[in-house]
C-alpha cells in the first residue's frame, strides 16, 4: 500500500511540473523581437499611414565677443504640433549648462578624470523668456541642470498646432569643450568653433513622449527637423562660416572674395578664397576696418547648426557636383600653424565625401585643427 502511495505522489509531482510553464526573462525584449506595428509604425519599422513629427524653425541673432569670450544674443523657437495630442509645455536642452560646476555631468566625472572633462565656469544665463500659444502669453518655466521645461496658459492644439518660445540667452564659451566646441587659441588668433550653442527643443514622439535625458558630456541627442534663419555678429576682422547658405556675401565679403568665390562655384580644382600670405591683412581680406559685421545663413529641413569664427583662417573652396544637379560649395578652412602639415589636398579630399553627408541647400564645412 505505501508503494502504491508513494509511486501516485510522484506521478502527480511529475505531472505539476510538466503544467508549470518555464520562466525565463524573454518578454524583457519584446520592443525589439516581437513587434506587430501600428498606424504609426509598422511592424518593419516604416512610417504607417497616422505617421507624425513634430518640429521647430528658429530664428536667432547673436553676438560673440572676442574679449570676454562670450556668446549673446536672442532666439525665437516656432514649434509645430502634429501629433494627436494638445501639448500644456516643451522641453528644451540648454547644453551650455553641462559647464556649470554643479551640473550634473561635472558631478558624475571621475576624481582622476576622463575624456569628457570640461571647463567649469560657464554656463547660460536666460532671460525675458515668453510662450505665446492662442492668444495668450506665459512666462513660466523651469530650469533643471541642462534642461528647461516652458509652460503655456493655452495647450498647443493637436495635428498641426502652433506655439512660440522666446528668449535672451548668454554665456561664456567653454576652452574646452567636450570634443565638440570649444575655443582654440593659435599664432594668428583664437578659434571659436560653436557646437551645442543655442537653446534646442528637446524631441516629443509616440515611443517615449518626451526625450528629455540630461547632457552629461559623453552622448549626443535625438533632434526634430525645421529651418534655421540665424545671424552672427562678430569683430569685422573676423570670417564665419557655418551651416547653410550665406545669404548677405556682399556685406561681408569685399569685391576681390567674392570674386574668388564665383570662380570656386565653378572649379573641381581648389580656390584659395584666402591665402595662407593673406591671413591677418583685413585690407585685402575685409570690407571694413574697424567695428562688426553680422553674417547671416539660412538652412531648411535640417536637425541642427554649427558655426566657427576666427580671424586666422586660411580658406580653400571648391564645387561638388551631386546626383541630384546641385553644385553646393564645400569649403576647407585651415589653421595657419598646421598650414604645411595638412593643406595637401584637403579640398580635394573633402569633395571625395559621402554624398549624402552634403545633401542640404547650404556649404560643408570642414576645420582642419591640429
Amino acid at each position: 500500500m505505501f508503494k502504491k502511495i508513494s509511486i501516485l505522489f510522484l506521478c502527480l509531482a511529475s505531472i505539476s511540473q510538466a503544467q508549470t510553464p518555464f520562466q525565463n526573462n524573454q518578454d524583457k525584449f519584446d520592443d525589439f523581437t516581437y513587434r506587430q506595428g501600428n498606424n504609426q509604425r509598422t511592424a518593419s519599422g516604416n512610417p504607417g499611414p497616422d505617421y507624425w513629427q513634430n518640429g521647430a524653425d528658429y530664428v536667432l541673432a547673436v553676438e560673440l565677443d572676442d574679449v570676454k569670450n562670450t556668446i549673446s544674443g536672442t532666439v525665437t523657437i516656432t514649434y509645430h504640433n502634429n501629433s494627436p495630442e494638445p501639448l500644456d509645455f516643451v522641453w528644451i536642452h540648454l547644453e551650455q549648462n553641462r559647464y556649470k560646476n554643479d551640473s550634473r555631468g561635472a558631478l558624475t566625472t571621475p576624481i582622476q578624470g576622463y575624456r569628457f572633462d570640461g571647463d567649469l565656469d560657464g554656463g547660460y544665463t536666460i532671460s525675458n523668456v515668453k510662450a505665446k500659444s492662442g492668444r495668450s502669453e506665459s512666462t513660466k518655466h523651469l530650469i533643471t541642470d541642462t534642461r528647461m521645461q516652458v509652460f503655456f496658459d493655452e495647450p498647443i492644439a493637436p495635428k498641426g498646432g502652433k506655439a512660440t518660445v522666446s528668449m535672451n540667452f548668454d554665456y561664456k564659451i567653454p576652452g574646452k569643450g567636450l570634443d565638440r566646441m570649444g575655443r582654440l587659441d593659435v599664432a594668428k588668433g583664437t578659434v571659436y568653433s560653436m557646437a551645442q550653442w543655442y537653446p534646442r527643443v528637446a524631441v516629443f514622439d509616440n515611443v517615449l513622449g518626451w526625450n528629455t535625458e540630461p547632457y552629461l558630456g559623453a552622448g549626443e541627442f535625438y533632434l526634430g527637423y525645421g529651418d534655421f534663419d540665424y545671424k552672427v555678429t562678430v569683430p569685422y576682422d573676423h570670417i564665419v562660416v557655418g551651416s547653410g547658405a550665406l545669404q548677405n556675401e556682399k556685406e561681408v565679403l569685399p569685391v576681390a572674395l567674392q570674386n574668388r568665390m564665383r570662380q570656386a562655384e565653378k572649379s573641381d580644382k581648389t580656390v584659395h578664397i584666402i591665402k595662407p600670405e593673406e591671413v591677418g591683412n583685413t585690407q585685402i581680406t575685409r570690407p571694413k576696418q574697424s567695428g562688426k559685421l553680422t553674417w547671416h545663413f539660412i538652412m531648411e529641413n535640417t536637425r541642427d547648426i554649427a558655426f566657427a569664427s576666427s580671424k586666422a583662417f586660411i580658406w580653400d573652396a571648391a564645387r561638388m557636383n551631386l546626383p541630384d544637379g546641385k553644385k553646393p560649395l564645400p569649403s576647407q578652412l585651415i589653421l595657419l600653424k598646421v598650414m604645411v602639415i595638412t593643406a595637401g589636398n584637403a579640398q580635394q579630399n573633402t569633395q571625395k565625401l559621402p554624398l549624402n553627408f552634403t545633401q542640404t541647400n547650404g556649404t560643408l564645412i570642414l576645420i582642419q585643427q591640429p
